[in-house]
């Protein structure tokens, strides 16, 4: 196999807005075939990307044969059932974050990717940020010293029972509120640059007039290696801050906004900026590698156990605010 063909389950904001052209200009990647249970929604998506094959049923995407790798794109809901599903028929995985309603459910789908020997990615994409990179060999040279504490504050615009992707705010479809969604990506670096969380404390606000899962999400963290982390995450505000920060004993790092391109430096009394642009196509390195892992067949960078990692941060992060009652 020199070419993965792909098929997308669900044609949302995501795919619309960055996978399917991520997919299409991704040299070794073919888009064959997509599903959406709106039929007319699925046809305007298969004519703006110029897609052949179209189903309003998930299993029979999963079942063609001209597919060897699907993206899932639906609410995390069905990421466990639909993963199960395309490992039995033989199908790659590559599934949107957060990975899915639980560890458990994590647990599953590792196990039978494993068994029907197919490769299952997770689509945090920012890990492939140049920025991030950068940070992470700057930690590693000593650049800051030793990193004392890391910080993320990230918020979103208000959702409307409208919006295609209110199911985001209903927990039964998408697991939780800000932490699940927005949260998630956050959580996923913190992991990647510093290693294990050992204990999480969390306050949730879970329900208002608005939304039926938290809006806001406030965690402190305390790493393995003995780092703190503190992670703040909201729904509903017109302002984003998207600002990630590293504290070490000889200066810090500021990414503001970690979906930007600068990096500020400060290191042993003196301050620098750099540029690390992010790809065009933010979901084009995540892809890429994704592929690769496939034709390699190597483990993808963001693998289903960094996923499960990452679900088990959320996880006592919820179990906390519930047993605070909070």
């Amino acid at each position: 196999m020199n070419r993965i063909r792909w098929g997308i389950i669900g044609c949302g904001d995501v795919a619309r807005k960055r996978v399917a052209n991520a997919i299409k200009g991704e040299p070794r990647s073919q888009l064959v075939a997509s599903c959406r249970r709106n039929e007319t929604n699925l046809r305007e998506f298969c004519q703006e990307f110029a897609i052949d094959r179209s189903y309003t049923n998930a299993d029979e995407l999963i079942t063609d044969p001209e597919v060897d790798a699907v993206y899932i794109a639906t609410p995390v809901r069905d990421h466990l059932p639909q993963t199960l599903a395309a490992a039995s028929a033989g199908k790659h995985v590559l599934v949107e974050k957060p990975m899915a309603m639980s560890v458990r459910e994590c647990d599953h789908m590792i196990a039978a990717c494993r068994e029907a020997g197919v490769k299952l990615g997770v689509a945090y994409y920012r890990r492939f940020y140049p920025l991030v990179h950068r940070m992470q060999h700057l930690i590693e040279d000593g650049e800051i010293g030793t990193p004392m504490a890391v910080s993320a504050l990230t918020a979103t615009l208000p959702l409307q029972p409208s919006q295609e992707g209110y199911w985001r705010v209903i927990p039964k479809l998408g697991g939780g509120g800000a932490l699940m969604d927005i949260g998630s990506h956050r959580i996923n670096i913190f992991l990647n640059l510093f290693g294990e969380i050992d204990d999480v404390k969390s306050h949730c606000v879970r329900v208002t007039a608005d939304y039926e899962a938290e809006v806001t999400a406030l965690l402190s963290l305390k790493f393995q290696s003995g780092l703190v982390g503190t992670l703040q995450c909201h729904f509903g505000s017109t302002s984003d801050p998207d600002e990630f920060a590293v504290l070490g004993t000889q200066g810090r790092l500021l990414a503001r906004p970690l979906n930007g391109d600068d990096l500020i430096v400060d290191a042993n009394g003196q301050q620098r900026i750099e540029k690390h642009p992010p790809a065009e196509n933010l979901c084009g390195p995540l892809v890429s590698d994704f592929v690769l892992a496939v034709l390699e067949n190597r483990e993808p960078a963001v693998s289903g156990a960094e996923g499960l990692a990452t679900n088990l941060v959320i996880q006592r992060a919820y179990g906390d605010a519930d047993s605070l009652g909070v």
